[in-house]
């Protein structure tokens, strides 16, 4: 049939097993290994919970309240004993906004939340805060804002704001918070998160798997045991889950070192919104060179990113006080209101784990676990909410024994593609981010090469003073290339230098916020769905840096066109949804999209029925083409006896907009099969001769059932 799915070939990506770890927080050692069929549906024992999340970041907290609004229990474990208030992650892109927009509203409360998009929408190129601006990109379009793509737009809202929010949610589907030291005994249940307590060994068995978690109680570090059925690390990029499985990160390792300051300013905030809002601030004089990122304006909120050269700099270096000398020296003037929260180093690197799963599937690896990126197009946090989004169907549809476990082979399938391009698409608007400091005369590669010099080679034996006044004064020289006297338009070479940063903001090869192209086209190649072109199976187009626009597409593996449709049975109403909101996200449930014909009723009524006796969850949605009013009745004669179906109609913008069919890319003769994550997992453009195998297939290849 040409039909490429989860095959034997799929469930070869790991080695089934059983192993057993002990580990500290420096090592880990596996003991013991074998293998076993992967085909088997799970048997849950109820005394055992069924999913413990390490890591209360976003991801696992998105990951948790999309497990539990899919009746799946759970509950999060946390090393920490409160949540970070570093801002971190700050930029929400269209495709995570969707998944957020579907919790109960909670994508409606970050755009509310988050500061105006006046505020944040440019990228400022300047010499100081106060000082002559180099260059400015907007990187907001007039498409950005109508709705024509997407039902919600993209957010700039603070990882820790964000964070609240989710727990917010969480504690309104009954989630509590519970102190180590006010819970020293007795088992972990459902709808909790456990501060304080660190991950310390994992024993994984055929049918589960065991963790000891260390918490402080009363002075005392204790342990207790935790028994679930899967396992999913969400512990950031130095995942302890990862490490105790042996799992190596592959890719480009130290691409920079950084020291991030989190200061708070109202009055630097008050004076960028009335003289020069933006997001980013890229800053190069002669005494100072850094990258300011503004959190919020309006509450005055910043984060400074300085490069970072150990061992000849030091952590200690950066002080409360030398921090806001560097500041001020960014500013171009000083602030009496800088107040300096945290300084924390942070190393910059561009790597994917070999493999996201382990012990029979049963242990997942998700969000910068799984993948760490450059921050360059803030691909990082929300690769990760697309990881839990993609994974909470399918520990549901395993978890309640409707797939197999095999199923979750497609998750690493899936995501590890998806996290393999993003990495490169990180690495590309890195790249572009680092042709501006090139322009003026910093080639960053320089600054590297001598840094290298002096750890690696016959400078490593200078002392450590000769060391870092080598390293001083050869920035001093690079930084004296930003001195007005070169820098200007009567210095010939200043004035080239100048040419060369306005031709680089013009063709947008600068640093990129948004790529509709990779953020609402992405596809998944191969995976739980299936594809009857082979030849297109690893293509993928090569990142370029740039932006590229959204082309709707309905290919399998690409997430379901965005259109406004109105019920049928209510076209009276206001109310307009999206095609996404045809698909649930309190419960795992596919959705058979067809158009009004007698050949696509068919086909509905085999993959209902096909779907019943495999008891596979399936809605039938009928889509009417804009301006019917009067379809009542006939679908529901067409497709008795099955009551699993909704009409909705058409709401097209003007006359002339293209229709659902053509916005798919093809004719209403056609149909789609959407999977609980709105992705495409099957289409025929075509009738079917023989629908009943045809649905047995199909639903075989994409949920793992044995229904041929």
């Amino acid at each position: 049939m040409g039909i490429w799915g989860i095959s034997a070939r799929s469930r070869n990506w790991l080695g089934l097993c059983n192993i057993s770890w002990r580990m500290s927080r420096r090592s880990f050692k596996q003991i013991g290994r074998r293998t076993f069929s992967d085909s088997c549906t799970v048997k849950i024992d109820d005394s055992v919970l069924p999913v413990l999340i390490i890591g209360a970041g976003p991801v696992g907290m998105a990951l948790s309240i999309l497990l539990t609004k899919l009746g799946v229990k759970c509950a999060i474990l946390e090393k920490n004993k409160a949540f970070s208030t570093h801002p971190q992650a700050h930029f929400i892109n269209n495709r995570s906004m969707e998944v957020f927009r579907k919790l109960d509203g909670l994508g409606d409360e970050i755009l509310r939340s988050q500061p105006p998009v006046e505020f944040w929408r440019k990228f400022i190129y300047c010499t100081s805060l106060t000082g002559p601006i180099l260059g400015a990109v907007d990187h907001m379009q007039p498409q950005d804002f109508d709705q024509i793509a997407s039902p919600v737009s993209v957010a700039h809202f603070s990882q820790y704001k964000l964070s609240r929010l989710l727990l917010k949610h969480l504690e309104k589907l009954g989630f509590r918070m519970v102190n180590s030291e006010k819970h020293e005994h007795g088992s972990i249940g459902e709808r909790e998160i456990f501060m304080g307590h660190e991950c310390i060994a994992i024993n994984g068995a055929e049918r589960g798997v065991t963790v000891t978690a260390s918490f402080l109680s009363k002075g005392k570090y204790m342990t207790r045991d935790i028994q679930c059925h899967f396992l999913v690390g969400t512990d950031g990029a130095g995942s302890s889950v990862r490490k105790s499985l042996g799992i190596n990160m592959q890719g480009e390792k130290d691409l920079q070192k950084l020291v991030s300051v989190h200061f708070l300013s109202e009055a630097l905030g008050q004076y960028l919104i009335k003289e020069r809002p933006g997001m980013l601030f890229f800053i190069f004089n002669k005494d100072a060179i850094g990258v300011l990122v503004a959190h919020d304006l309006k509450q005055g909120e910043f984060v400074l990113q300085v490069p970072f050269y150990p061992p000849q700099q030091k952590l200690e270096d950066f002080s409360s006080e030398m921090c806001k000398r560097l500041i001020f020296k960014l500013v171009g003037l000083e602030l009496a209101d800088v107040n300096v929260m945290d300084i924390k180093p942070w190393v910059m690197h561009a790597e994917v784990a070999e493999k996201f799963l382990s012990c029979n599937n049963r242990i997942i690896l998700a969000g910068d676990a799984a993948h760490r990126f450059p921050p360059a197009g803030g691909f990082g946090m929300n690769t990760g909410i697309q990881d839990a989004h993609n994974l909470a169907w399918k520990l549901a549809s395993v978890i309640e024994g409707v797939s197999p476990i095999s199923i979750l082979n497609s998750y690493e399938l899936e995501r590890s593609q998806i996290a393999q391009f993003n990495t490169a698409l990180s690495v590309q608007n890195f790249k572009a981010a680092m042709k501006v400091p090139a322009a003026l005369g910093l080639d960053p590669t320089v600054a590297n090469a001598v840094h290298r010099a002096l750890n690696d080679t016959v400078g490593s034996i200078l002392p450590s003073v000769l060391q870092r006044t080598i390293l001083d004064g050869i920035f001093s020289i690079g930084r004296a290339q930003l001195s007005d006297f070169v820098l200007n338009e009567n210095n010939p070479l200043g004035s080239a230098r100048l040419a060369k940063l306005r031709q680089i903001f013009e063709e947008g090869q600068s640093l990129q916020l948004q790529f509709p192209a990779e953020d609402l086209g992405f596809r998944y190649r191969k995976g739980a769905l299936v594809s009857k072109d082979d030849s297109v199976l690893n293509v993928h187009e090569a990142p370029t840096g740039r932006r590229r626009d959204y082309i709707p597409c309905s290919e399998p593996g690409s997430r379901l066109p965005h259109m406004n449709v109105k019920l049928l049975s209510n076209l009276s109403s206001k109310e307009i949804l999206s095609t996404l909101d045809l698909v649930s996200v309190d419960k795992v449930e596919f959705v058979l999209i067809i158009a009004p014909f007698k050949e696509s009723y068919c086909l509905a009524r085999a993959a209902l029925e096909v779907a019943n006796k495999f008891k596979l969850p399936l809605k039938v949605c009928v889509m009417w083409p804009n301006g019917s009013i009067d379809g009542t009745g006939r679908s529901e004669a067409a497709l008795t006896p099955w009551k699993s179906f909704e009409e909705v109609v058409e709401v097209k913008r003007s006359s002339d907009s293209p229709s659902w069919w053509d916005i798919c890319q093809m004719t209403d003769r056609g149909a789609i099969l959407v999977r609980p994550d709105e992705h495409v997992s099957w289409r025929t453009k075509s009738r079917i001769a023989d629908p009943i195998m045809t649905m047995k297939s199909v639903f075989h290849i994409v949920t793992g059932v044995d229904c041929i």
